[in-house]
C-alpha cells in the first residue's frame, strides 16, 4: 500500500479547531482479535483524548462532535476483524481519515494543532519492487515484493519443478523436451513446448539444467525482460549454484536466501527476504546521507534544529533526515520568522518536526527517517538546502 500525495495533501489541509491522531498496532488473526484486544486499546486511546480535550477546556457537545468517528469505529466489529498491522486515525469536529497500514506502527496519541503524520513516510517512498523465484527440483513459484509484502506471480507456462519437464523422444541424434500436459501423440500440437539440447541426457545433472533453463527462459520472455529489478532466489545450494550459472538475467540480487523453503510460512519467508534486501530499500537514503557529508563544509548541510526548522518551512531543504519516533516541541511564527523550542511539550506547541516534514514533502523535498544512531551529528533533525545556508 503506497500513500498518495493527494491523500497525504487532504491531511495536511484539513481544517479544524481540534486535531486527534492516533497510531497503534494491531492483529488481523490470533487471540487478540477474538478477545478484541485492539477494539479495547482503541477505547483507552478515546477515553485519553477525551481527558486531554477537557483540560484543553472543551465542552462536551464539543468532545463528543470531535471523537464522534472514534466512537462509531467502537460499534463496527467488522472492522475490529479486518485489520492489517498498524492503524492511523485522524479525528476534528471537521471529520474522520481511517488509513489501514501495511506495517506495524508506535501507539501514539497526539492532540494538538494538526495531524500528525511522520508515520506516514515510509508508505509516501516511491514503491521499489523486487522479485523472489522460490526454486526447487519440484516446484519453482515467482513472487512480486515491496517494503511492504510479497504476492504470488502466475506465469504462464512456468515448469512445476523437474518432473513437469520430461523426455519426449530423441530423433536425428537430438533429444526433444517435453512440458508435462502436452499431448504426447502431437508433438507439433499447439500448446506443447519443445527444447531441443542435444543427446545423452545421462543424469539428474543435466535434467536440473535443463529445467533451469526453461526456468530461466519462461521468466525471461514472461515477466523480466522489460525490467531492471532485483531478482533473489531462495533454493538450496547446489540448485541456487546451477541457476546462476544457468541464468542471464543481469539483476540477480546477491544476497540469496539458501535452504529448503518450499514449505516455508509466506510471513515467515517475507520477513527473511525483507531483511536480505534492506540495503536495496535504504539505497536512496544512503546516497542522501553521503550527499549530506560530502557537503557538510560549504554551507549546504545542518544538524542545527533552530536552522534546519526555518529553512524547511521557506522551502529549502532538499534532504530532510529525522529521528524516528522523536519530537520537537514549540512554535514557528513563518511571516516573523520567529522560531520558539521547548524542552517538554507546552499548551499551543506543535511539533516542529512533523511541520517541518510537511513543509519539505509540499515543496517537492525528500524525508528519511533514521534510526538515533544514523543521524547527522546526534541531532534530531538535519538537512542538505537547495542553494546556500539560512541567514
Amino acid at each position: 500500500m503506497i500513500i498518495s500525495k493527494e491523500e497525504f495533501t487532504e491531511l495536511v489541509n484539513h481544517k479544524a479547531s481540534n486535531y486527534i491522531t492516533v497510531y497503534m498496532p494491531v492483529h488481523n488473526a490470533g487471540v487478540e482479535v477474538n478477545e478484541k484486544h485492539d477494539l479495547i486499546t482503541f477505547k483507552n486511546i478515546l477515553q485519553k483524548a477525551k481527558q486531554q480535550l477537557e483540560e484543553k477546556g472543551l465542552d462536551q457537545a464539543a468532545i463528543e462532535k470531535v471523537l464522534k468517528g472514534g466512537f462509531e469505529l467502537l460499534n463496527n466489529e467488522s472492522f475490529w476483524k479486518n485489520q492489517t498491522k498498524g492503524l492511523a486515525v485522524y479525528l476534528s469536529e471537521n471529520g474522520t481519515k481511517v488509513i489501514k497500514l501495511p506495517v506495524p506502527v508506535k501507539e501514539e496519541l497526539i492532540v494538538n494543532t494538526s495531524f500528525l503524520l511522520t508515520p506516514l513516510l515510509p508508505l509516501m517512498k516511491k514503491r521499489k519492487l523486487f522479485y523472489l523465484l522460490l526454486l526447487s527440483k519440484h516446484d519453482s513459484q515467482l513472487y512480486e515484493g515491496d517494503a511492504f509484502g510479497l504476492k504470488k506471480i502466475e506465469v504462464e507456462g512456468l515448469p512445476r519443478g523437474m518432473d513437469d519437464v520430461i523426455r519426449y523422444e530423441e530423433k536425428g541424434g537430438k533429444q526433444l523436451m517435453r512440458r508435462a500436459g502436452a499431448s504426447a501423440g502431437a508433438p507439433s500440437a499447439q500448446g506443447a513446448s519443445f527444447h531441443g539440447h542435444g543427446t545423452g541426457l545421462a543424469d539428474d545433472d543435466e535434467y536440473l539444467e535443463q529445467y533451469l533453463r526453461e526456468v530461466d527462459q519462461t521468466l525471461w520472455t514472461e515477466i523480466l525482460s522489460t525490467l531492471q529489478v532485483p531478482l533473489i532466489v531462495a533454493a538450496v545450494d547446489y540448485v541456487l549454484a546451477a541457476f546462476k550459472q544457468t541464468t542471464h538475467y543481469k539483476y540477480l540480487w546477491s544476497d540469496h536466501l539458501t535452504g529448503n523453503f518450499e514449505y516455508e510460512d509466506k510471513n515467515a519467508l517475507y520477513e527473511k527476504v525483507k531483511a536480505k534486501m534492506e540495503p536495496y530499500f535504504k539505497e536512496d537514503t544512503k546516497k542522501a546521507l553521503l550527499n549530506f557529508y560530502n557537503n557538510s563544509t560549504n554551507g549546504l548541510t545542518s544538524s542545527i534544529p533552530s536552522d534546519v526548522i526555518p529553512a524547511a518551512y521557506y522551502g529549502q531543504v532538499s534532504d530532510l533526515f529525522v529521528q524516528k519516533d522523536e519530537h520537537i516541541w514549540g512554535t514557528f511564527d513563518e511571516a516573523g520568522n520567529q522560531l520558539v523550542i521547548h524542552d517538554t511539550q507546552q499548551q499551543n506547541d506543535e511539533c516542529l518536526i512533523n511541520k517541518s516534514i510537511i513543509k519539505t514533502i509540499m515543496n517537492g523535498g525528500d524525508v528519511h527517517i533514521l534510526a538515533k544512531e544514523k543521524m547527522p551529528a546526534d541531532s534530531k533533525i538535519a538537512g542538505f538546502y537547495r542553494y546556500g545556508a539560512v541567514l
